[in-house]
């Protein structure tokens, strides 16, 4: 059966009481102005996907996953890690599972979709 992710028909996750995210991530996305992610597929096909939004000049740390992850830039931007390389709308990104990376968004912050073939969880590296 095809399956439906509409993303405002999705409420916005609970990330502080649910502690999928850790609280130093959510502390940062706050002193930007906010920020935040809705659930879209969850298992339906095999896939985990969430869609987020990060404010202006938000700083992701350094972090790994569990799971390996694609994100798609919608809207905004930023800039990954110690290779300074910039990513805008239409690009994507794979990480690996394991893999440390961190970003800062840009000027207009960063919409992305995050698919994963299993629910990831975030670590601080």
């Amino acid at each position: 059966m095809t399956a439906f992710f509409i993303v405002d028909e999705r409420e916005w996750a609970d990330d502080a009481a649910s502690g999928a995210v850790p609280p130093e991530l959510l502390k940062e996305a706050a002193r930007h102005g906010g920020g935040g992610r809705k659930f879209l597929a969850r298992g339906e096909g095999g896939f985990h996907s969430t869609y987020s939004v990060m404010p202006p000049g938000y700083a992701m740390a350094p972090h790994r996953h569990d799971v390996d992850e694609l994100m798609i830039v919608l809207a905004g931007g930023a800039t990954f890690g110690d290779d300074d390389r910039k990513v805008g709308p239409g690009d994507s990104v794979v990480v690996p599972a394991g893999e440390v990376h961190s970003f800062v968004c840009g000027p207009e912050g960063m919409q992305l979709v995050t698919v994963g073939r299993a629910p990831a969880h975030t670590e601080l590296a």
